[in-house]
């Protein structure tokens, strides 16, 4: 069985730090990227198996990532978990925009490695070609 592959697009260095420690320390392979259009070049190299973003990063904004994802052929049933440090008025556009999930910080931990989890299970193990 392969391991899930993550993307973390996080531009905070110690929040993308703690994020990849904790997905690393339950078995996924993580990569990681500071802005919105860095995640875009590593989305087209790696094909990860679930996107975690925030919504604040420079360059490319994690609502315009969310939207190229779900417009990318071979990209647009990625599932998508937003981490937000702002209030219901961004959940609501980043669900709107094609997110799976919001969820809020501070982050619980055993929350996020649940979520990705729950939102791999469907997709059967497979990663898109």
């Amino acid at each position: 069985m392969s391991k899930t592959k993550i993307l973390i697009a996080e531009d905070n260095p110690d929040s993308q730090s703690l994020l990849q420690t904790i997905l690393e320390g339950e078995g996924f392979i993580v990569t990681t990227a500071a802005d919105g259009e860095k995640a875009i070049d590593i989305l087209c190299e790696i094909k990860p198996d679930v996107l975690v973003t925030d919504l604040m990063l420079p360059t490319v904004s994690g609502g315009d990532l969310i939207r190229h994802v779900r417009r990318t052929a071979g990209l647009a049933q990625l599932p998508i978990v937003v981490i937000s440090a702002y209030g219901d008025a961004y959940e609501s556009d980043a669900l709107a925009v094609g997110a799976n999930v919001v969820l809020k910080k501070p982050l619980d931990s055993d929350l996020l490695v649940n979520t990705i989890r729950e939102l791999k299970a469907p997709h059967g193990g497979g990663v898109q070609a």
